[in-house]
């Protein structure tokens, strides 16, 4: 629980808390540096399955949670699905028509590799603190009393979406 969800807690009109998994639009960069085959990424093992979903999906459901049925209360509501970084890589390399495999990062070179990306110098912190999390084991889906949304957008989908609109 965040500390904006423990502020919240003591609200009397309905509120939902929202978590959603790793965006796929955060793997977008690889519809450019995928072209040799090899897809970047931080989570090690690439095999693992954490919590994915398309921004979409989010927006679909916070849409539903704001305009649907009536309800009171606190929810906690879970958006994503369980893929792994392999499954990513070949739903690219379906999009790039090629083959694509994940490559996980070494840990040591995730601060330069973040800066590549474009984070600042020496702020690569967080982004260095959530991959470790999510590479532990800790942010998978199934918390107690939450609501689970699977996504219904493929990591495929937005990829094509990204190379058709860019």
């Amino acid at each position: 629980m965040s500390l904006l969800e423990q502020g919240f807690r003591g609200l009397t009109s309905p509120t939902a808390f929202v978590r959603a998994g790793g965006f796929f639009e955060n793997f977008l960069y690889g519809l450019q540096v995928a072209q040799g085959g090899m897809l970047p990424v931080y989570y090690n093992p690439t095999n693992r399955k954490s919590t994915m979903v398309a921004t979409n999906d989010i927006g679909a459901e916070v849409a539903t949670l704001l305009t649907g049925s009536t309800w009171s209360g606190q929810r906690i509501v879970e958006i994503g699905s369980m893929v792994t970084a392999d499954e990513v890589a070949e739903q690219l390399g379906e999009v790039l028509n090629l083959a694509v495999k994940a490559f996980a990062i070494p840990r040591a070179g995730w601060a330069e590799a973040f800066e590549q990306f474009g984070i600042p110098k020496g702020h690569s912190g967080p982004a260095e603190e959530m991959f470790e999390a999510v590479n532990a084991g800790w942010m998978d889906l199934g918390v107690a009393g939450t609501e689970h949304v699977a996504g219904t957008t493929s990591a495929r989908a937005v990829f094509e979406a990204a190379s058709v609109n860019g």
